[in-house]
């Protein structure tokens, strides 16, 4: 009898971490539409986006979303093993890295299309390729796939022919693509993390 009670508490606690990691998780993505809805916010009344304002909002943003990830990981470290965060961070910094290199720079270059639409391919390759070497990481290092983040790395991906149509400014599209793709990854982390505590 009291084994099984064990076993119930122990289910629970387990729960209960799982859910705790998933509302990290989804608090990060969650940072990064924040961030994308608010830059679109600020050039939207601009004719032309100077190039000290965008790297000047996105180092700000990425100064925050460090500062606030690291309160909620120090926070849910007391229940998820440090060790393995650290190692899945690593190979998540080396996605992004990589993915800046090869969307930012490689990708666009291949094209010969208008430079916002260069720009909007490159963004969306960016965060597609990033997000999907982030999935990479995890099942390497968990034997886990994170499907809650497949949205994040596919919708992206499958929109880029759509960028080529788009009557407007690509880039805007781009953007709303990110934060739909973001969106609906926040939403099954959070639907997840209720279904598991």
């Amino acid at each position: 009898m009291e084994d099984l009670e064990l076993k119930d508490v122990l289910k629970k606690v387990a729960g209960r971490i799982l859910a705790v990691e998933k509302i990290c998780i989804a608090l990060s993505f969650q940072i990064w539409i924040v961030v994308m809805a608010g830059f679109y916010i600020v050039i939207a009344p601009l004719k032309s986006v100077p190039a000290m304002l965008v790297l000047g909002y996105w180092s700000a943003g990425t100064a925050i979303f460090i500062y606030i990830e690291r309160l909620a990981w120090r926070r849910a470290s007391l229940l998820i093993s440090e060790g393995r965060r650290k190692t899945i961070n690593t190979g998540i910094v080396l996605s992004w890295i990589t993915a800046s290199v090869i969307g930012w720079f490689v990708i666009p270059d291949l094209l010969s299309y208008t430079f916002l639409e260069k720009l909007a391919v490159g963004l969306l390759s960016f965060v597609s390729i990033a997000v999907a070497g982030m999935i990479l990481t995890i099942l390497i290092d968990t034997k886990k796939v994170a499907l809650e983040m497949i949205p994040a790395a596919l919708i992206p991906a499958l929109l880029i022919p759509v960028v080529f149509t788009v009557r407007g400014n690509p880039m805007y599209f781009a953007g709303m693509c990110v934060v739909f793709s973001y969106g609906i990854t926040v939403i099954l982390y959070m639907y997840r993390a209720f279904k598991v505590a």
